[in-house]
């Protein structure tokens, strides 16, 4: 009698408690995105389920614009091979063909772990007493469609909301004078010297993407195992590269854990960092072909406000960096 009142109660007590839950197993979702560095080299990503997607196709601009109220970065279109060269003059009226040689040091955007470097440098330092560099005069050159460009650009002033900045072709009297005001429901303003005129619809507004997948020009020395397709330069190549969203965005990447343990209770306790760009992340070439390959142990965590996602390349089709497709695999944890 003792002994079944005992398991009575061993049994009503036990029975108060409620067992471990099992994390449900998370759907996740594969899309597919196409680059073509000649035709659409730049698809966005917003986040969700489903996914949506926006494809861009190659438009003519060379400079874009910070719009972050207390950044001033001018980046050149990193789809092209865009060289730079400071010529520290600040009479704009001095600079021609002849301000260039075969001795002169051209600079490009340089790729950092989390974000570029422009060659057009610290030009905004004339908030300070004895400027360094306020008002110098940059010499742009490209190649575009088989024609050689070579433009000179010169910042004349600056403030919180706005660029002021001349340019024209290098071997010209005739300028022009541009003023870009800052759009905060933009990343970015784009610009292009050639047509005289502010570009829109380059990138949506930042509410409406997370990710941006396109191309990056850098050294190819630096990228020794990631693949690239040539440029008219030969130590610069055409990298796969992608862009946050750093407005909204933070990230960790992970090559540890398999796609399938990363969940939201592991995740919510990493380190997150706010980044702007990355070169050759899920892309690989193979040792001995060389073939284009996707790496699907490289696994990107992304935090959006209070959401999560993680992203992984499954495979890639297409030999060629400058033309192929990639399938994607997100989940929301």
């Amino acid at each position: 009698m003792k002994k079944a009142v005992y398991i009575f109660l061993v049994f009503s007590i036990t029975s108060c408690f409620t067992p471990d839950e099992y994390l449900p197993k998370i759907d996740s979702e594969k899309i597919n995105i196409s680059l073509n560095s000649t035709e659409s080299p730049s698809t966005f990503i917003k986040l969700g389920f489903p996914t949506g997607t926006l494809s861009k196709e190659k438009s003519n601009w060379q400079l874009r614009f910070e719009n972050t109220a207390d950044e001033w970065g001018i980046y050149t279109n990193p789809t092209e091979p865009i060289r730079i060269f400071n010529t520290k003059i600040n009479r704009y009226d001095l600079i021609n063909l002849s301000s260039i040689d075969g001795n002169t040091i051209w600079e490009y955007d340089d790729v950092k772990s989390t974000n570029i470097k422009s060659a057009i440098g610290r030009w905004g330092d004339f908030d300070f007493p004895n400027p360094e560099s306020y008002k110098d005069v940059y010499i742009l050159n490209w190649t575009q469609d088989s024609q050689d460009y070579y433009y000179k650009f010169q910042i004349l002033d600056a403030d919180i909301n706005t660029y002021h900045f001349k340019y024209g072709p290098l071997n010209e009297t005739s300028f022009q004078i541009e003023t870009i005001n800052k759009q905060e429901v933009q990343l970015y303003s784009y610009f292009s010297l050639v047509n005289n005129e502010q570009a829109k619809t380059i990138e949506p507004n930042t509410n409406e993407w997370h990710i941006h997948f396109s191309y990056q020009v850098d050294s190819i020395n630096k990228h020794t195992k990631i693949p690239y397709s040539s440029t008219s330069n030969s130590s610069l190549g055409l990298f796969p590269s992608f862009e946050l969203n750093h407005e909204h965005v933070e990230i960790f990447l992970d090559t540890v854990m398999n796609f399938e343990q990363i969940n939201y209770i592991n995740s919510r306790n990493l380190t997150f960092e706010k980044s702007k760009n990355s070169i050759g992340l899920f892309y690989q070439k193979d040792p001995i072909t060389s073939q284009l390959q996707s790496n699907s142990k490289q696994n990107l965590i992304l935090r959006s406000d209070d959401e999560y996602y993680v992203i992984r390349a499954l495979n890639i089709i297409g030999s060629s960096v400058g033309n192929h497709s990639v399938t994607f695999e997100i989940k929301k944890l």
